[in-house]
């Protein structure tokens, strides 16, 4: 649930070398074709064409709607609510597609039970706080994220020191990232319940956020107290230790988690960060390997194995990984900055600078993942990350004026071939 804020910390250290990208290939050609196939009446060829058009650019939330809308007209449920989450995770706010996906899951059966249970609850007694809650958090996880605030809301109208509710209206703020109404939710909720883990846990998370460290330490060690032997409990104070520069805590709390669950992804992630800032290369490239075999879409483990591999020499490897970062998220941007540098290195220029220009595309239309960057800039210094990238900017502006250039001059020497040709077939008058 709460990876979303984690995402901005799940990097190692961006090798300041810089770079772009975009399909030549119309997405929204293929999504034209398969609108026009609806209505021909020709649902299967219209869902070869959605998925080419995702195949081309997987960010388009409206394609998935529109899938998931032909497979519900054809009856392919969980096929249906699996494009509709797609759409939602890329715009929460879809409310067509949030509304879909509930009218799915209650189509499917299941859900729908508890929807019944939960909505009858409420009907015989308008103030059964544990249903409304409960409805609340059903609603949150089908994405029908507005029902859900009023759920919550609706609770705190007559039970105002309902610790759960609080604590859930919390988890909603969070969703959204709106840390300055979230943090204030769990400490009431805290307040009236001093020994509820959860909020403890969910606030400590929120700090590691707006970067108040030491407010999230003693959280999550409160956490930790109240529920021993959690490991994201662990994991996350070994996030907050390496954030605090103290990387041996880091390292020993990161081991706890994986004693807990030796297979947890994050975990291996974070200690491969860790490693990596302390030179040890080899150890890193070992838990971003584990990382990797856990969980093969982890964008961040590959992004950053293909940056040990670069700081290394091993420039193939590193595009290999880079690559793989890039069919996994197209948005990465400097998964082609890395790409360029590594290509410019192996004397590919022409290559490196379509890899640039793919950079400065994605960077200026801001799509795929949340830039790694801001908090890189703490280390690097962010002037020195926009004078390298206007670097670049004016050598890829001053490589196409080169190659215009050359163009008109040939277009000038051809005609002026054709000139004296011509002049040369004219009838010699006397």
């Amino acid at each position: 649930m709460f990876s979303g804020f984690l995402k901005r910390y799940r990097y190692l250290f961006v090798i300041f070398l810089i770079g772009i990208v975009t399909s030549c290939d119309n997405a929204q050609n293929h999504i034209d074709l398969a609108d026009k196939l609806i209505l021909d009446d020709k649902p299967d060829k219209a869902i070869e064409e959605y998925k080419r058009a995702i195949d081309m650019d997987n960010n388009i939330a409206e394609v998935y709607y529109k899938l998931g809308d032909v497979y519900f007209k054809k009856e392919m449920l969980e096929e249906a609510a699996k494009e509709f989450r797609k759409a939602i995770e890329i715009r929460p706010d879809y409310n067509e597609a949030n509304m879909k996906l509930l009218e799915t899951y209650n189509k499917i059966g299941v859900p729908d039970d508890k929807l019944s249970i939960y909505t009858r609850a409420i009907e015989r007694d308008p103030k059964d706080s544990k249903a409304r809650i409960r409805l609340g958090i059903y609603y949150q996880q089908v994405k029908n994220m507005d029902l859900a605030f009023e759920q919550y809301n609706k609770v705190l109208e007559y039970d105002p020191y309902n610790s759960r509710a609080h604590f859930h209206l919390g988890v909603w703020y969070q969703d959204y990232n709106l840390l300055e109404k979230a943090i204030p939710s769990y400490e009431r909720s805290i307040e009236l319940k001093p020994g509820y883990e959860k909020a403890h846990f969910n606030l400590g998370v929120a700090y590691i956020a707006t970067e108040e460290y030491d407010k999230a330490m003693k959280e999550l060690k409160r956490a930790e107290e109240l529920n021993p032997g959690n490991k994201d409990t662990h994991s996350n104070l070994g996030l907050v230790h390496y954030l605090k520069g103290n990387s041996e805590e880091a390292i020993n709390e990161l081991r706890k988690a994986l004693e807990l669950d030796p297979e947890m992804a994050d975990a291996h992630y974070y200690l491969g960060v860790v490693y990596a800032s302390k030179e040890m290369y080899k150890e890193a490239i070992e838990e971003n390997k584990k990382v990797i075999e856990v969980n093969p879409d982890y964008a961040n483990a590959h992004f950053n194995l293909g940056t040990l591999y670069h700081k290394q020499g091993l420039l193939d490897e590193a595009l290999d990984e880079y690559e793989k970062t890039i069919q996994i998220d197209r948005g990465f941007a400097d998964a082609y900055y890395n790409k360029a540098a590594a290509l410019e290195k192996l004397g590919k220029p022409a290559d490196a600078r379509d890899e640039y220009e793919k950079y400065r595309m994605v960077r200026q239309t801001g799509r795929g993942s949340p830039s790694l960057l801001s908090y890189e800039a703490k280390l690097t210094g962010a002037m020195e990350q926009e004078d390298a990238f206007k670097e670049i900017a004016k050598e890829i502006e001053e490589a196409k004026a080169i190659e215009e250039a050359q163009i008109i001059e040939k277009k000038n020497a051809l005609k002026k071939a054709k000139a004296q040709d011509e002049k040369a077939e004219e009838p010699v008058t006397k």
